[in-house]
């Protein structure tokens, strides 16, 4: 691979001649497989057209009449000045800005990445956000952008001052504090297995910083179903009880239009014993906050998943999550939504790749080989892996039960599918058919 370096030198541009200069080099360079947008800190930008055998890379400074532009709100106008050349889709397009600013607000360089699909011409690009470490933020910096790296722990929490709508939930501030403790051991456990899986895997940076950086602990309202109390490290106590937290939520949502989620999630750990063994996302109401607020269940049970097991569903969960802005119900009809279930998936396989390695991926080759051999979905795809296959993959998470044992070959049997059809947006319609 070999680098075109004569254009890596920073120029000093107005926003029309960015924009122009992007959307013109983007269409000379034809063959481009892959083009990044990435924030590289002091207010730079850099823009990467990769072609077989070749990267061209321009790095840029946004100037206005008054100086250096926010270079964070150039680089959303470069996707709506893409859409049109690439193209990207009007999901894509939308689901970029926010991606981009979540991973901003972890404090790490955001690396918007588009990718041309395999065997498509004409077809929507596809696209992520990759986090990057260093400091994305200048004094160019518009108020919205400005936003400062997040400092400590939000599971660092001292239990000993409780708020007051928190206390009525226990018989005691005793059972509170040790409730609290318990809840925040089984949070940090859950998190430090999706660390471990995350470490070095570049596809999953962005979801753990969003883990590490922008999760607090949420606790349930017993007998609510979808009520949450959230507690954000160095929040002073409050004095507002249960009952008036309530009413002031219900005051606070707009009687029409979307209820934007809070740009934080919560996790909620679920000490009591139970049957469910796997992490979930649900939208629920922070009363804490009065708004809408992204959840994901940290189950406690008796038989545990596997450590990397359970590093690998949080990690998926939290990508759900990071993709739901709105509360309310996705539109299942909407072939946008399948799209972006067949991404999740392929997110699960690529990190099941990394952290299991060649049994999983030989699992993967013995469905679809099984797949091609009958020509059409198998009738019997727990048959497939024989025992030698099925001791090497629990193997490779450092033992699993039956159960567990499963459940992850089903997921390579869902990859095996993914490869035989060779494109993700069939992988989409195939998923869709399997839910009607």
């Amino acid at each position: 691979m070999t680098t075109e370096a004569t254009d890596a030198d920073l120029r000093v541009v107005t926003e029309q001649e960015f924009l122009d200069e992007l959307t013109s080099v983007t269409r000379e360079r034809g063959a481009t497989e892959f083009l990044y947008l990435m924030a590289q800190g002091d207010g730079v930008i850099g823009v990467q057209w990769e072609q077989p055998g070749v990267d061209h890379r321009r790095r840029y400074r946004v100037r206005d009449s008054g100086g250096p532009a926010c270079p964070h709100c150039a680089v959303f106008e470069a996707v709506l000045a893409l859409a049109y050349v690439l193209p990207l889709d009007l999901m894509r397009t939308a689901r970029a800005r926010p991606q981009y600013e979540t991973v901003l607000r972890t404090g790490r360089l955001p690396h918007l990445a588009f990718a041309r699909p395999v065997g498509q011409p004409g077809a929507s690009w596809l696209g992520d956000c990759h986090a990057v470490t260093g400091d994305p933020h200048s004094d160019a910096d518009c108020p919205r952008h400005a936003v400062p790296a997040p400092s400590g722990d939000p599971l660092d929490l001292r239990v000993g001052s409780l708020p007051r709508a928190l206390r009525e939930l226990y018989p005691h501030d005793a059972a509170a504090t040790a409730d609290l403790q318990q809840r925040l051991r089984i949070a940090r456990d859950w998190r430090a297995d999706a660390q471990a899986v995350a470490s070095g895997v570049r596809e999953a940076a962005a979801t753990w910083a969003f883990l590490r950086n922008s999760c607090v602990l949420g606790v349930p309202v017993p007998g609510a179903t979808g009520l949450v109390l959230t507690l954000p490290p160095g929040q002073g106590p409050d004095d507002r009880s249960l009952a008036d937290l309530h009413a002031a939520a219900l005051r606070a949502l707009p009687s029409g239009g979307p209820l934007a989620y809070q740009e934080r999630a919560c996790l909620v750990p679920e000490p009591g014993p139970g049957a469910q063994r796997m992490p979930s996302y649900a939208g629920a109401m922070d009363l804490t906050a009065g708004a809408p607020v992204r959840t994901l269940r940290l189950p406690a049970p008796r038989r545990p998943l596997s450590t990397t097991g359970r590093g690998v569903l949080l990690l998926y969960e939290a990508r759900h999550a990071m993709g739901r802005h709105v509360a309310s119900a996705p539109e299942r009809d909407d072939p946008a939504y399948w799209e972006s279930e067949a991404a999740l998936n392929v997110f699960e396989f690529t990190l099941l790749e990394r952290v299991a390695g060649r049994h999983y991926q030989e699992a993967v080759a013995a469905y679809l080989q099984a797949l091609r051999r009958e020509g059409d979905l198998l009738a019997r795809p727990h048959k497939v892996l024989d025992r030698r296959r099925r001791k090497a993959l629990s193997l490779a998470f450092g033992g699993l039960d039956d159960e567990e044992l499963h459940l992850w070959a089903s997921v390579a049997y869902r990859n095996a599918i993914l490869l035989l059809l060779g494109d993700v947006r069939a992988f989409a319609a195939h998923l869709r058919r399997q839910a009607s």
